[in-house]
């Protein structure tokens, strides 16, 4: 006999135009959350994607050094910051997030899924929206002043659906360029998709240098199914005459 779930509305909030709302459900473990936008799912904390392997391929390239700086591009429920945490050599994660919801919610209840990752000392959360951030970062000193050894994008399912969609130009010509400019020389730029997107792979090398993909095998539903990691990177410092 299948055991039916009971699903509890937690929260509903209005930001920027839309709702979100989080439901908590009963499962074999717990306890799971599901975080909506307009009615649509866009995520779960057991519908685990690639995240780990995201971190790797972000900060492998610096392995062995111990001075790692990471931007993270939209908290999500921690998962990828945890991640990043796990790797060695991490000694800052900038993370960006637009939504106060996301933030309260982390504090209240995604805490418990991610080990407490924002309580990590060497995590730095900024209440902004992305663009604006990067646009204004110099302003900052307490920023890495040559940018970041990796930028780590995880604001969407892309290219299935964006969560907002002014989240659209980071995947466009623009957009990569102004992430391109947050990477200190060498720097990796590292995001996901749930489908491949060779038009995206170009775009990444028409900006970056050593664009390539990766397919990781994930669980979606109960299913299999593939996550799709790129990865590019800024050029070297080209030398003064």
């Amino acid at each position: 006999m299948r055991r039916m779930t009971t699903v509890h509305l937690v929260d509903r909030r209005q930001e920027h135009g839309s709702t979100w709302e989080l439901y908590t459900r009963a499962v074999d473990s717990g306890e799971a959350f599901d975080v909506f936008v307009d009615g649509t799912l866009l995520m779960s904390s057991d519908r685990r994607h690639s995240e780990t392997m995201l971190a790797e391929f972000a900060v492998s390239p610096w392995r062995g050094r111990d001075d790692i700086t990471v931007l993270v591009a939209g908290l999500g429920m921690g998962h990828v910051v945890r991640a990043l945490l796990d790797q060695p050599g991490i000694a800052r994660i900038d993370v960006v997030e637009i939504s106060q919801a996301i933030l309260d919610w982390e504090q209240a209840y995604f805490g418990r899924l991610n080990g407490d990752a924002l309580r990590d000392e060497r995590v730095h959360t900024h209440h902004a929206e992305l663009s604006d951030f990067l646009r204004a970062r110099s302003a900052d000193p307490q920023l890495p002043v040559d940018g970041w050894f990796a930028v780590v994008l995880d604001l969407d399912e892309f290219p299935t659906h964006l969560s907002r969609p002014k989240n659209e130009l980071f995947y466009q010509d623009s957009g990569l360029e102004l992430l391109g400019g947050a990477l200190r020389p060498g720097g990796v730029l590292a995001l996901w998709a749930t489908e491949k997107d060779d038009t995206l792979l170009q775009r990444l090398g028409g900006h970056l240098q050593n664009p390539m993909k990766v397919a990781v095998p994930v669980d979606r539903d109960g299913q299999g199914a593939l996550d799709h990691i790129y990865r590019a990177r800024r050029g070297p410092k080209k030398p003064q005459n």
